[in-house]
């Protein structure tokens, strides 16, 4: 083995395609690494800033005070702590009175984010109030001043510049002002039946949060046995909820998920174009071996001797790339977080190389010896078979060779693609899709190449060997729709986050608005030009049966929609992001009703069941008639139940809406709240910005890994042009020897590498719209097609092909044609 193996390496390293080799195989280690690091380094980070809202990775609320088994368990578990309690009291001076919204926080709040007051103050001691601008504004009060907050008197030490700490809900509203706990009992405000809330905030690493999360889970599961009326009973009683940042703010973690599945199919792709670069760049290696191998045949090698030597030299081939490409992949995930801290200076990101020695690193090198073994040892099975008369007779290659490289290539890519994606489901739909297309494309490709040949007219001269060329035009079609997905991708999130924040998305929120002041505060919008939602009857009631059942105990424990009350309303126009997926759109008639898609899933409606509601004036019938999706996402009232008009009593309860206030005029909302003293305005404008802001850091995170994913997919378009070209070398010094012009040999390379480029580009947005549909179904976007690939792709793979056919090999024209067969053949 060793005779053979030095001149094999020796032969090898001289020729261009274990180069080709040993670069595909570092860019698979180096950028699989710094993807999957970098990926977690940023979930990690995004997840840190939706906590924000929370002020904690988790929160454990309740109606009463906490047990102390839960601050026991938290510091077990060595989580950091603080404890919030928040209710709404009356905050007074002696000529302005102002229901305001109290959190009273210890020394350690907030655990993440960012609490900023003016003057600066670290924490605030007992005796004085921070206050929010609108609490201060409405209060007419200053820095220095003093106010009453129920029984007790407070000095107002600062103002709230900035709390990250924003959570979206009708109990916390503003105008906001910050107490310490020390100070609850002295103010009297929580007295029997008064609504507070109690809060325990938690923080740490994601192994103790989800330790925690599941001792609450074991700790409250109940007995299932109960009926629906003990189960009802119980929940009444048992307020106590553990909240995590993915159900903190649904309009914050929509994204955040979106970005999720992004990062995975980036992971994916990468995969995808370093495995084809691997095995476009095995077969050019392949094809260069094929002399040497006959020859050691013909000298009395065995298979045995032969296959040990080629192993050995794919052994050094790999430690070479592992070498090379773990000190690049650890640069380039270093240098690719920096760059995100550059870009996006509000993300939180630390680079650790033991992390990702530990981690990405050795799965990379796994999947990287694994699909280059994949691909190549039905290759090197060829070799081995390849009879001593291949020195002298040229024969084609194996079709079932090349499929029996694809089928184990693309097994163990589907495999490494699920190990670093840790999505079976995303990575099924993607693999079984290219799987699906390249084969019937490739079919379809070969067919139609095939025909061109059988028509034995001028066009088919340009048709060399249909099989082959069918394969080249998949493989680089298929490479350049990966590049293609991320881009499309980035465009239709880019769409969908904007369409859910356009410019004048609501900012303030009525809530409770009495019918009597409804004209009055309508003419107060129309004054201002403050474009709002209409505004909605507000009614509270309960979902209690279908078609005369109630609903069953395990339903009423699991499905937090007939746990509590709901709020429900009547109109004819629905609000404008709500679409009707089945049934007639109109409310025409009283007693009916429409309803929310999945919650109608979840509790098994369908149109034409009759719903019983409990209302405080007593029971009543709707007919469902349609169901409709919902835009929870969207700053704009929302509701699972709308009824016909007429069905409900709408003086019994109050109205809802949003409203746009622009910035320079958020100082005339003091007079509008202190004209509806009997109403509640919620400032969401925080909340919003805090949306726009993780948007724009997201965009910014998938341009990035868009680019990133891009290079791979050079290598592959340079892999497959460089199989274009060693075909045609021995071709272009053939037709030279029998006497072909330049200009003729220039333009049928002209023409036949565009040929083949404009078919890769039409194959290529094929395979675009395919796998970007599938992810877009995964984010739940849009599904849509994109006809601007459609008029470039084509195009531009046509003029660059073309040109690569027309100046790449045009220096082999002038060299004579004996000295370049015998390069081809050393």
């Amino acid at each position: 083995m060793n005779r053979l193996f030095r001149p094999l390496l020796t032969q090898s390293f001289k020729s261009s395609g274990v180069y080709l080799l040993i670069i595909a195989l570092t860019l698979a280690i180096s950028a699989t690494t710094a993807l999957k690091f970098s990926n977690e380094q940023i979930q990690n980070a995004v997840a840190l800033q939706a906590a924000e809202m929370l002020a904690a990775d988790l929160v454990l609320t309740d109606n009463q005070p906490l047990e102390q088994k839960w601050q026991n368990q938290a510091r077990q578990l060595k989580l950091q702590q603080s404890q919030v309690t928040a209710f709404s009291s009356m905050a007074h001076t002696r000529d302005q009175f102002v229901m305001v919204n109290v959190k009273a926080i210890d020394q350690a709040f907030p655990l993440r984010g960012e609490l900023r007051v003016l003057p600066q103050a670290q924490t605030i001691q007992p005796g004085e109030v921070w206050m929010s601008p609108r609490a201060m504004d409405l209060l007419q009060v200053k820095v220095g001043d003093t106010v009453n907050i129920a029984d007790a008197q407070f000095k107002i030490t600062a103002k709230i510049e900035h709390d990250s700490n924003q959570e979206l809900g009708f109990s916390g509203f503003s105008p906001t002002v910050m107490i310490s706990r020390s100070d609850v009992a002295k103010t009297n405000a929580i007295q029997v039946g008064s609504r507070a809330e109690y809060r325990l905030l938690m923080a740490g690493d994601p192994q103790q949060t989800r330790q925690f999360e599941q001792n609450f889970k074991k700790s409250q599961q109940g007995n299932s046995s109960k009926t629906a009326d003990e189960v009802q009973t119980a929940d009444d009683q048992n307020s106590l909820r553990l909240r995590n940042a993915s159900e903190g703010n649904t309009r914050l973690m929509k994204p955040i998920a979106n970005l999720d599945t992004f990062l995975q199919l980036s992971n994916i792709l990468t995969i995808l174009l370093c495995g084809i670069a691997i095995a476009l760049t095995s077969q050019r290696y392949v094809q260069q071996n094929q002399d040497n191998i006959a020859l050691m045949r013909c000298i009395g090698a065995t298979r045995g001797q032969i296959l040990n030597a080629y192993l050995s030299l794919l052994a050094v081939v790999l430690m070479i790339a592992i070498a090379i490409g773990s000190l690049a992949g650890i640069a380039l995930g270093y240098g690719l977080l920096q760059l995100m801290l550059q870009l996006i200076p509000n993300l939180q990101m630390e680079f650790s190389a033991g992390e990702m020695l530990l981690g990405p690193l050795p799965v990379a090198m796994l999947t990287s010896a694994v699909v280059l073994l994949g691909f190549i040892v039905p290759s090197l099975w060829q070799l081995l078979n390849t009879p001593p008369i291949r020195v002298i007779r040229q024969q084609e290659k194996s079709v079932q060779s090349m499929l029996w490289m694809l089928v184990m290539g693309t097994a163990s890519l589907a495999l490494f693609s699920i190990v670093l994606t840790e999505n079976l489901v995303l990575t099924a739909w993607v693999m079984g899709a290219i799987v699906l297309l390249c084969t019937i494309l490739y079919l379809m490709i070969w067919g139609c190449l095939k025909f061109i040949k059988n028509l034995k007219g001028a066009i088919s001269a340009y048709v060399r060997v249909p099989y082959q060329t069918a394969f080249q035009i998949t493989a680089l079609a298929l490479g350049l729709s990966l590049m293609t997905v991320l881009t499309v991708l980035r465009t239709d999130l880019l769409e969908r986050w904007q369409q859910q924040l356009p410019e004048g998305t609501p900012n303030q929120f009525v809530y409770g608005l009495p019918p009597f002041d409804m004209p009055a505060f309508k003419a107060q919008m129309k004054q201002h030009g403050w474009p709002s939602t209409p505004l909605y009857p507000n009614i509270r009631g309960r979902l209690v049966a279908k078609n005369d059942q109630p609903f069953a105990a395990d339903l009423v424990k699991s499905n937090n929609s007939l746990r509590r009350e709901l709020n429900l309303t009547q109109t004819t126009e629905y609000p404008v992001d709500n679409i009707i997926l089945q049934g007639t759109a109109a409310l025409k008639h009283p007693g009916e009703v429409s309803v929310e898609a999945k919650t109608a899933a979840e509790l098994g409606i369908k149109i034409g069941d009759r719903l019983t509601f409990s209302l405080p004036e007593g029971q009543i019938q709707a007919k469902v008639v349609n169901l409709r999706s919902v835009e929870w996402e969207s700053f704009s009232p929302n509701f699972f139940f709308i009824f016909a008009p007429n069905t409900m009593d709408e003086n019994a309860g109050s109205y809802l809406g949003s409203f746009y206030v622009p910035e320079q005029d958020k100082n005339q909302m003091v007079s509008v709240i202190q004209q509806f003293s009997n109403t509640v305005f919620i400032d969401v404008s925080l909340i919003l910005d805090e949306v726009k802001r993780l948007v724009k850091v997201l965009v910014q995170i998938i341009t990035i890994l868009a680019l990133l994913v891009s290079v791979s997919g050079v290598l592959v378009l340079i892999a497959c042009l460089n199989l274009l070209m060693d075909e045609r070398k021995r071709e272009v010094a053939l037709l030279r020897s029998f006497g072909s012009s330049k200009q003729k040999l220039k333009q049928m390379m002209t023409l036949e590498i565009g040929f083949m480029g404009f078919m890769a580009g039409i194959v290529s947005c094929l395979f675009a719209e395919v796998i970007s549909a599938i992810a877009s179904y995964k984010m739940n976007l849009l599904i849509q097609a994109h006809w601007q690939i459609w008029m470039i792709l084509p195009i531009l793979m046509t003029l660059l092909c073309a040109l690569i056919g027309r100046y790449r090999l045009s220096y082999l024209c002038d060299i004579p044609p004996l000295q370049s067969l015998r390069e081809m053949n050393q």
